[in-house]
């Protein structure tokens, strides 16, 4: 649980720093250890937002989609 501590913020701090590089762009990030949430960070800050139900977040493509089979590193799923 530590590391997933650690991970996430420094996503946020690269988050912020790339913001500031560029204060015109969304940056949409997994949440980690939770398919079914993803980070959108802008210039006004990171927000932690949910899946709908049945979905997961699909890097690849930024956004919610149907479960993929290879994300064995979702903390949410049974």
């Amino acid at each position: 649980m530590k590391s997933y501590a650690v991970l996430l913020c420094l996503m946020l701090c690269t988050a912020s720093f790339v913001m500031s590089q560029s204060q015109a762009h969304v940056i949409v990030m997994p949440y980690p250890g939770d398919c079914s949430k993803y980070q959108q960070c802008d210039a006004s800050g990171c927000f932690v937002m949910s899946c709908g139900t049945g979905t997961e977040f699909n890097p690849a493509i930024s956004t919610c989609d149907y479960p993929l089979r290879d994300r064995s590193n979702c903390g949410n799923r049974g």
